[in-house]
């Protein structure tokens, strides 16, 4: 995997969680894990969407769906609720400075 964009969107926040990176011949960019706990593990979004009811708090929940491309330190990440929570807040990241920068794309 190549990594072209360390960190694009971190990098303003001063986070170094991840990396962006691609293979060679794909046509999607997946994300590579920078942090001790996760470290290596790359990962790809699929379909994002909220959901229909709010939570008790008043916040309306995110669904979204990931593969894991490569997890080198075969990690247990499968049932992991830290992990799920951690991509989840990746997610929202990325997705605020595609909304910031007017990149984002909505259908």
């Amino acid at each position: 995997m190549n990594t072209p964009n360390e960190n694009s969107p971190t990098d303003k926040t001063k986070n170094k969680k991840y990396a962006f990176v691609q293979r060679e011949g794909d046509d999607f960019t997946c994300i590579k894990l920078l942090e001790e706990k996760y470290e290596g593990v790359i990962y790809k979004y699929g379909n994002v969407k909220f959901g229909d009811k709010e939570n008790a708090d008043g916040t309306l929940p995110m669904i979204f769906d990931y593969d894991i491309v490569r997890n080198p330190n075969k990690k247990d990440v499968a049932d992991d609720e830290d992990f799920m929570e951690y991509i989840g807040d990746i997610l929202i990241e990325l997705m605020e400075q595609q909304l910031k920068d007017g990149t984002a794309i909505v259908k």
